[in-house]
């Protein structure tokens, strides 16, 4: 089996130098997508860390939270991608960090071959998130700023815009037919819905340019108006139905310490997000230190 790596980082990159050398495996290759607002990465030597993995830069787009420019990063990784037909298609972010080493996760996927690894929430949730792609959402470069001041005067805009397309009835001509879904971003893919989701582009464009957040629900509507539907893998059982470990109880998400280091390496999820070098680089050092020293066995993830 070949495996593709889909990663988008914007900083950290003391840490994501550790999570590619943690993925750098002969079976994998690695497409990597450095935000545009990023000055002096140094392409060069994150090129010659892999040793064993291809690796390929996409092109550089400004990402920003909240806007379309997250869905059209994800279809430019799965576009790049899907020409070289791998078995699995991984989403990470740059601040997430395998829990296995890479024959265990290959011998994970390889026994659930053909399995869709994607995130539903909750229908109550669901809901509720719903007016995200039904209206339009303007001034996508400034849905959440570092200036609390200009934060909230944008906020209280695009509440009003919002408001006033409620009161007028205005909402997007979306196929009548669909049912919205939405969940975790990150996901594990087989290639036949990856070449799915990428002839869908045009639809995905049309229907998700001017949504907030529109990144938490268009994989799961085309997935869930599907064929490949019936291939979830355990879905409605939260995030193990992607595989990732993720604490939203905690934080927004939880940023993971040294004190959850049991946790996470006794878990049974693939993948965890996130870590910080700054809140605590310990914990990163210790999966780190674990997954190279048991890189090509199974000891640590029986």
């Amino acid at each position: 089996m070949k495996h593709a790596y889909l990663i988008m980082a914007h900083n950290q990159f003391d840490l994501l130098e550790k999570q590619l050398i943690l993925l750098d495996d002969i079976r994998n290759d690695i497409y990597l997508h450095i935000d545009k607002k990023v000055k002096d990465f140094d392409f060069l030597y994150f090129k010659n860390l892999i040793k064993k993995s291809n690796i390929f830069f996409i092109d550089r787009i400004d990402v920003h939270w909240g806007g379309y420019s997250f869905i059209k990063c994800e279809m430019q990784l799965l576009k790049l991608s899907v020409n070289k037909k791998y078995d699995y298609y991984h989403l990470l972010s740059g601040v997430d960090l395998p829990l296995k080493n890479q024959d265990y996760i290959h011998d994970f996927f390889c026994r659930n071959h053909g399995k869709e690894f994607v995130n539903f929430g909750s229908d109550d949730w669901i809901n509720s998130v719903k007016y995200r792609v039904l209206y339009y959402h303007l001034l996508p470069k400034y849905f959440r700023l570092n200036n609390p001041l200009l934060n909230t005067t944008q906020n209280k805009i695009r509440s009003v815009i919002l408001k006033t397309q409620k009161l007028l009835n205005i909402k997007k001509n979306i196929d009548s037919d669909l049912k919205s879904k939405a969940g975790c971003n990150w996901f594990s893919i087989t290639h036949e819905f990856a070449s799915y989701v990428v002839n869908k582009n045009d639809w995905v464009k049309k229907y998700f340019k001017a949504s907030l957040c529109g990144d938490e629900l268009f994989l799961q509507t085309i997935l869930f108006n599907s064929k490949f539907n019936k291939n979830t893998y355990l879905q409605g059982k939260g995030y193990e139905s992607c595989m990732r470990l993720i604490d939203w109880e905690r934080g927004d998400p939880y940023t993971f310490q040294n004190n959850d280091f049991d946790y996470l390496i006794k878990s049974k999820k693939l993948f965890a997000r996130k870590f910080n070098y700054s809140t605590d680089s310990i914990v990163i050092d210790n999966i780190f230190n674990i997954l190279q020293k048991n890189k090509n066995t199974n000891i640590t993830n029986k």
